[in-house]
This record gives structure tokens, sequence and C-alpha cells, in this order.
């Protein structure tokens, strides 16, 4: 309660300060003429389009310029009488006369001017115009998923997977230049869409409403702090244009890959209504070999045991988004969304153990399958409020988001031993249940206030309380046929935690140079409870994360920017639970309750060139990680691996990353990517209980490039080749080898350009597999696995009263969750 009055106040104090303690208004400078340039149906900024300024005399060109990301502009003119035209490609011309500039008036402020789309010429140039399947800015990186053609009828983790710089391992954990402490959020916030496990419900997740993907991976002080290498920002499909428009979309694939989508979006007058809906039924099989060395095997263990697995994973999902946009006025806006997801599985899962024993000259195979049904329900209900003043670019928002998710999973397992696969008898019999629900809330509220000619203020607060309750029973049949329940793994696990954060941002521009500073303070409570054995532990902490920009304009079409961040991670839920899964009893994960957050410092050096046909973008990173978490396993004599979380050290990670796109001809563009990194991890030991662990010291250096070839053959198709590939890269306790493997994709319009016919293959070559190896003090382990195998799918997508989307608008769609280093 105490948190929430602080919240309150807090909240109580940003709004006198928006209100009432605003900056003074500096002087402007003379002589200049700005404004903003919106679209007309959807009153969204246009980015980069040309603004000319004429001599209202003789018509003769004086000087002119791009408007930004936000479509704003700003020219520097002489005294004088002009008129100004604005030109965009896919729009119609506007001209604005009569402006005059003098000493009583040096700024001529046209404010926001509409501009209107050109029907007519979209449609001649739907095919040539298309929006770029990868946008920069120096801030993030924008990938327009439509345009990748291997992503078409994909979950969320097949389109995360795909590019470049983010790698999904076997599990689904999602990394970010090779750190697996990356943020996912939904339209700028955490959401359900992401669940109780984000790697089950990215897959979930049905990739046709997913609109770009936006890559952040220095964020300022506006985002929350977690994320030590960035925010990976999923902005769902949604438009604002008059009328009824949207998309249909429906594929099939082999493996079974089927299911449909419709985005739909109606706006009349003061209101807008807005839809996604999806649903799939998937399965997918994937597979795994492992072979372990046992050094110090006792005379009942094995020496040496090759593990086969296969898996038969799947069932239907689907998810609902419903919501609307209240205009109350010209400059108030209300906002009210519910979000729906549901899931419900059917897994089969077999491991086989086939067990050496060099004492004995004896040989065993042991079978254990496991029969798993899961449902996952999420719900979600969102209101914003947003308030436009009359000064351009001044703004209130507030945000009430409230998320209500459940998980449960049962298994039936089956262990059966013998010399062969046919000679085998079933003598171990269990089943567990693991229940999961989460509750979290979330205020937010942010104000922004412009000053002078560039500068402009931020404030914001946030409070989110999240609880975690998981209650997982496991039970085993005894020789009478009952099931009795096993202690040794059945426990109850609460997780609490609760964020109260504030931030303020101060930026602006001084000529050619633009900076920004802000700093923001969290203050987190966590509280771990395991009732079965009674334990409760209880962290606070206050930190404070500051950031800062700077970014120097050298011309029009390329800059450089320096930028600083501090980020945390806090241990959650998993990792710190004691007790461990029984999937498979001779592998074990088990939390840490003494897991300790984790904190970075990043710091990156970026240079951004966007030219008629191409664009590059090259930088450095430095990340410097304190409490760094590290997976470590021990293995006993009997053969059974343990692998606990623990807080290692330190980590020094340097990187450099560089993305190209060129346009060669009018029927082929290719695009790039390159990541390279090392990480330096000191050697050292840790401890656990009675247990002391010791550990090599890691230097890790690895790449990750990406390149993707698009062809288009007029009146035919377009086509689409993706190479992947992900350089070895060493741990603490081995090293995962490297993956290569190759995407193709096909499309063509149809039925006049309102529809369109996909066909692609995922892993053409059936080589995204991830290998390893693994050494510790009793054993050394090679291992490979495939989530799932080559895919097949075939889309077709038809739009109503909607155009494919066009170069120079990509990157804000939804809403505009952008960082401000070079955006003042």
């Amino acid at each position: 309660m105490k948190r929430k009055g602080l919240l309150f106040i807090v909240f109580i104090s940003l709004l006198l300060v928006a209100f009432g303690q605003a900056p003074k208004e500096a002087a402007a400078p003379d002589y200049a003429i700005k404004g903003k340039l919106v679209n007309a149906s959807t009153s969204e900024p246009v980015e980069f389009a040309t603004v000319s300024i004429f001599n209202e005399s003789d018509s003769s060109l004086v000087t002119g310029g791009l408007t930004d990301v936000s479509g704003v502009f700003n020219v520097p003119v002489k005294p004088g009488e002009y008129y100004i035209r604005f030109q965009f490609m896919g729009f119609e011309e506007v001209r604005i006369s009569n402006v005059e500039v003098s000493r009583e008036s040096p700024v001529y402020n046209v404010g926001n001017v509409r501009i209107s789309e050109n029907e007519t010429l979209l449609d001649e140039v739907v095919v040539q115009g298309e929006r770029t399947q990868m946008e920069m800015t120096l801030d993030k990186k924008v990938f327009n998923i439509g345009k990748d053609l291997s992503n078409l009828g994909g979950s969320a983790t097949d389109i995360l997977d795909n590019l470049p710089s983010v790698q999904v391992d076997v599990e689904g954990n999602v990394s970010l230049r090779g750190s697996e402490n990356v943020r996912i959020l939904i339209d700028g916030k955490p959401s359900g869409l992401v669940g109780l496990s984000s790697n089950d419900a990215l897959r979930q997740l049905n990739g046709n409403l997913v609109e770009s993907v936006e890559v952040i991976t220095n964020p300022s002080a506006r985002y929350d702090a977690e994320g030590l290498a960035g925010i990976i920002n999923i902005v769902l499909k949604k438009d604002k244009k008059v009328g009824l428009n949207g998309s249909f979309q429906a594929n099939t694939g082999v493996p079974d890959n089927h299911g449909g989508s419709v985005n739909l979006n109606f706006r009349k007058d003061w209101i807008n209504f807005f839809t996604n809906v999806g649903a799939n039924y998937r399965r997918y099989n994937g597979s795994g070999y492992s072979e372990q060395e046992f050094f110090n095997a006792g005379p009942t263990s094995p020496s040496f045991t090759e593990r086969d697995r296969s898996h038969d994973r799947g069932g239907l999902s689907y998810s609902a988004r419903f919501g609307s946009d209240i205009y109350l006025n010209d400059r108030n806006t209300l906002t009210l969304a519910f979000l729906y997801r549901y899931s419900d599985e059917d897994n089969k899962t077999q491991l086989i153990y086939n067990d050496f024993f060099e004492s004995s000259n004896v040989d065993s195979l042991t079978v254990r399958k496991d029969n798993e049904g899961e449902g996952d329900e999420n719900l979600e209900y969102s209101l914003n409020y947003t308030k436009n003043f009359k000064r351009e670019g001044q703004k209130f928002t507030a945000d009430f988001q409230y998320q209500n998710n459940n998980e449960q999973e049962s298994s039936d397992l089956v262990q059966s031993e013998g010399t062969t696969f046919n000679n085998q008898s079933p003598f171990l019999y269990q089943r567990a249940l693991n229940d999961e629900i989460e509750e979290r809330y979330m205020l937010q509220a942010d104000y922004i206030h412009p000053f002078a000619k560039d500068g402009q203020l931020e404030l914001g607060t946030r409070y989110t309380d999240r609880l975690v309750g998981n209650d997982y029973i496991v039970t085993e049949r005894n020789e009478s046929g009952i099931y009795e329940v096993d202690s040794a793994f059945s426990n109850e696990f609460e997780y609490e935690e609760d964020v109260l954060a504030v931030y303020g941002i101060l930026s602006n521009k001084i000529s050619k140079l633009s900076w920004q500073l802000g700093v923001r303070y969290e203050l987190t409570k966590l509280i771990t409870n395991q009732k079965t054995n009674d334990l409760r532990n209880e962290q606070n902490y206050g930190n404070f994360f500051p950031s800062a920009f700077l970014t120097y304009q050298i011309t029009q079409i390329q800059a450089i920017q320096a930028s600083y961040s501090r980020r945390i991670s806090r241990p959650r839920g998993r990792r710190l639970n004691p007790f461990s899964s029984i999937s498979d009893n001779r592998n074990y994960y088990v939390g840490n309750p003494n897991l300790q957050p984790e904190f970075t410092d990043s710091y990156e050096l970026g240079y951004l060139l966007n030219l008629e046909k191409s664009s590059f973008y090259g930088g450095v990173y430095y990340r410097y990680t304190e409490g760094v978490e590290q997976r470590l396993s021990t293995t006993s004599e009997d053969g059974i691996t343990f692998t606990r979380p623990y807080n290692v050290s330190i980590e020094r990670s340097f990187g450099a990353e560089f993305n190209i796109s060129q346009d060669f001809t009018d029927w082929y563009r290719v695009s790039g990517n390159v990541n390279f990194f090392r990480s330096y991890v000191p050697a050292g030991s840790v401890s656990f209980g009675d247990e002391i662990l010791s550990y090599n010291e890691a230097e890790a250096v690895s790449l990750s490039t990406r390149v993707s070839n698009n062809f288009k053959f007029e009146k035919l198709f377009d086509a689409q080749v993706n190479v992947n590939y992900r350089a070895p890269r060493n741990t603490v306790q081995g090293k995962s080898l490297s993956i290569t493997s190759v995407d193709v994709g096909l499309s063509r319009d149809i039925l006049k350009g309102n529809g369109t016919l996909a066909f692609n293959v995922r892993d053409l070559f059936n080589t995204r597999k991830w290998r390893s190896e693994t050494f510790n003090e009793n054993s050394f382990q090679y291992s490979e696995f495939q989530w799932r195998s080559r895919t097949a799918t075939l889309s077709f997508t038809y739009r109503l009263n909607q155009k494919k989307q066009r170069d120079g608008q990509g990157g804000r769609s939804g809403e505009d969750y952008g960082d401000g280093g070079g955006e003042f």
C-alpha cells in the first residue's frame, strides 16, 4: 500500500509539473519556415518527404529539405516572400502560397500540413513501390514483416529467428547480439500475447498479425530498464484510414500448418474500430541426439550413454484483439482495447537412452514417453488517454493495463527398460500437473513539453505489480496401482514483483548537433515464497539508470550517433524456483533462489547513410555486465545431470554490426547484416549450499550474418532467397557449434493487385540444428537438436480497400515508440 500511495503522489506531482511548471519558452531563432507534414487520412507523420521553398516573385528554387521521422521540417531562409511545395511518392502534391518571413515574423509556422494519397498513382506503382524490408535509423532498426516472404504463414518465433542479430535457440529463448537478456514488448508495452512463458507464447502467436518488429539496442530512459541487450518491440497491425479497410489471409503447409487471420479497421467521424483475429492449427516434428561420456562412473552407472529424442508437438491456437479509438475532439483521444489468446496443444515426446556399462559389459536400453496436454489462456484489458495541446509537440498520455494469464500442463509419463527397443518392460509410471497463473497491473503517465526551437522535456512514471503462482504436483504409481504424491518434486511456488519507476529526459539541438540526457529511477521489490518448504525470500533495491545520446547530422542523408544506457535483468519465475520438472529424469533444470539481478553499462557508436537506392549502417558497441548469469551443470556418479543458474562474475562484450541494402537494378535488391562480437568471462567458482562449483574462463569470439536476395520479375512473380549463418561460440563449460540455413519464397499479385499468393520453404536443406559440446568435472557431452524440421507454406492474402504499403512510410505503423537520439 505504501508503494501505491507513493505512486499516487508521483502521478499527481507529474501532472503539476506538466501543466504548471513547464519551462519558459526561449526566443525563437531568426528566419525559418517550419511545420509538420501528416497523412490526411490517418494523421500519421509522413517521413522523408521533400520540402521545396520557392521565391514568390519568379518561382526560382531558393532552398529545401526533408521531413524527419516525426514528419517535422525546419528550413532556414532569408527574409522574403515564398511559396512551399510538398512532394512524396504516392501522394498528391501540396502547395502553400503567401509565406512571408520578416523581422517582425522571423519564423513562419505553417502548422500541420495534410497531404492526401494519390490512388491513381498508387495503382501504377504498387509493384515497384512496396515498403522496404528493413529500415534503419540510428536508434533502432525496423523490419517490415510483410516483405519477408519466408515469414508468411509462420509464428512470431519464426519472424524473430529471421531477423539480423536475433537468435532463437532450441528452447525458444530469444537473444540479441549474443545475449538472452532482451526485453520483448508488444506495441511498446508488456503484453499478455507474450504470456507466462514467452517462448511458447511466441511460437503460438500468429505471425500474420504482426506489422513490423523494432530492434532497439540502446534504449533511452523512456523505456523500462529491463533487458541488458536491449528491446524487441513487436508492432501489431492497426490502421486509422477513413471507411472500412483491412486484409484477410489464409495459409496451409507441411507439416501441418493451417490457419487464417483477419485484420479490419473502420473509421467514421469521431470513432475508429480495429480488430485482429487469427487462428492456426500447427504440428511440428523435431528430434535430437546426444553422446555423453562419464569420467567417474560408479559400478552400477553407465560409462557412456547415447540419447535419442523425438517429439510431435502442436495443436490449435487463436487470438483476438478488439479496440476502438474515440476522438473526443481534435486534441483528446481515448483508446480501449481487449486481447484474448488461447491455445490447446497435445504434445508427445520420446526419449531413448542406450547405456553402456564398462564394468559389466552389459548394455541396456531405456525408453521414456511423455504424453502432455497443454492449455494456455491470456486476457488483457488496456485503456489509453492522449491529449495533444495547442502547442506543437506538447502531449500528455495516461495508460492502464490489466493482464490475467493461465497455463496448465498435464503429463502422463511411462518409463520402460530392456536390452532392445522391442524388448521393453515398463517399471515407472508418473503423472505431473503444472498449474500456473499470473496477474499483472500497470499504471503509466508520460508528458512531453517542447521549448525553444528544438528543445524538449519528457517526464513519466510507471508502476507495475506482477504476481505469479505455480502449483506443481507429481504423483507416482505404487505396487498397488495407486498414484501417490512425490514430495521430492511437488511444490507450490509464488513470485511477486513490484516496480515503481520515474524518469526525466531533456533534449535539444544546436545547429547539426542533437543531444539527449535522461535518467530513470526504479524501486524494486521481489518476493519469492516456496510454500512447500516454507522458504520466503525478499529483495528490495532502488537503482538509477542514466542514458545519453549525441547525434551529429553531417548532411541530410548521413549522421553519426554516440549513445550510452544502463540496464538491469531481474531473475524471475523458474530461474528462482529450487524445484525441477520430471520431463527428463536424467537431466534436471533447477532454479536458484539466491540469484541477484544483473547490471550492464552499454555504449554504442554508429554511422548511418541513406542514399536513393542504398542504405548503410555501421556501428561498434561495448557492454560491461556485473553479476552475469550463467547456467552451470554438474553430473553425479549415477549419470544424472543438474543444471542451475548462477551469478558468476563479470562479462565484457565488444561487437561490431554492419547493415547494408542496395538496389542493383529494378529487379534485384540485396540486403545483408553482419554482427561480430567478442565476450569474456573470467574463471572462478560459485557455491550453492555446501556445493562449490568451478568454471573456466570463456572467451567467445563469434559472428552471425544474414543475406537476403530479392528479385522482381515484372508481371510474373517476386522471389526471395535468405541465407543465415551463425558461427561457433565458446561458453564457460563448452561451446555451441555453427548453424547454416537457407529460406526461399515466391509471391505473385493477383485479382488486380488486391490479392497476393505466396509460397515459401523454411530451412530448405534441413540444416537448422543446434549443436553443442559441454564439459564438466565428471562428463563430456556432444548434442544436437532440431526443434522443427523443414516446412513449406502456401498463403493467400486479400486486401479490402487497402493497397500495399510504400517506401518511405515505414517503421511507424501503429504507435510511435521511437527513441530520441536523432529525432529532436
